[in-house]
């Protein structure tokens, strides 16, 4: 009996390792154009108290910002003609300016910021406006795409990453071709404008992710 369930165990992990995925052959929904960012009544910072990321939205498009944290030893501070701590604060970790950092034991931590451009400028994801309050990022994946949403409301953000697993009202859409990735079918989808509606209400149904605006 044991031996039926193991063979029987492995076989789901096989068909749900499997199981084929979808990918978009254009930015969604087809035939709407592209922007490089929100409506300026949407500009800010978003942040949320499950996470250390920071969405910032600007003219330029939208960022991601985090914070990663380092540290330096005392000693390293006082032995370089650059660094120099005080009260709070250490310079010459970054280029005209200071950093907050904390004194525990032997070490300065500080916090590096990263910002990495996910639509707008100098970023290969498109950014589609549903409406004033709704919009599409596309995510380039290789030459094809993957689609998140965006809506605002009541000074929030609320994102939704697209559920990409086949399903069969995926049937009825236009499939261009079927590659391998990761050992996995992915299938390439062209849907109309017309499918549009039907469609997001099957592929975003998964956690929303909420943003507070500051």
């Amino acid at each position: 009996m044991k031996k039926v369930l193991l063979v029987f165990s492995l076989l789901l992990h096989f068909l749900s390792f499997s199981q084929k995925t979808v990918q978009f052959s254009d930015p969604l929904p087809f035939g709407s154009s592209s922007q490089p960012t929100t409506d300026k009544i949407h500009f800010g910072k978003y942040k949320s108290s499950d996470s250390q990321v920071t969405y910032v939205i600007d003219e330029k498009g939208i960022s991601i910002v985090t914070v990663a944290i380092a540290s330096i030893t005392r000693e390293q501070v006082r032995e370089s003609s650059k660094l120099q701590v005080r009260g709070n604060y250490i310079f010459g970790i970054k280029a005209n300016d200071s950093l907050p950092c904390v004194l525990e034991g032997e070490n300065y931590y500080y916090g590096i910021e990263s910002k990495l451009m996910i639509a707008g400028e100098g970023s290969l994801n498109t950014f589609t406006k549903i409406n004033t309050n709704k919009y599409i990022i596309n995510f380039h994946e290789g030459t094809y795409f993957e689609p998140s949403i965006v809506t605002f409301a009541g000074g929030k953000m609320t994102i939704i990453h697209s559920e990409l697993d086949y399903q069969p009202l995926f049937q009825s859409i236009l499939q261009v071709s079927t590659i391998t990735r990761y050992g996995s079918e992915v299938a390439i989808l062209a849907p109309t404008f017309e499918q549009w509606e039907r469609l997001e209400a099957t592929l975003f149904t998964g956690k929303k992710l909420i943003y507070t605006k500051e």
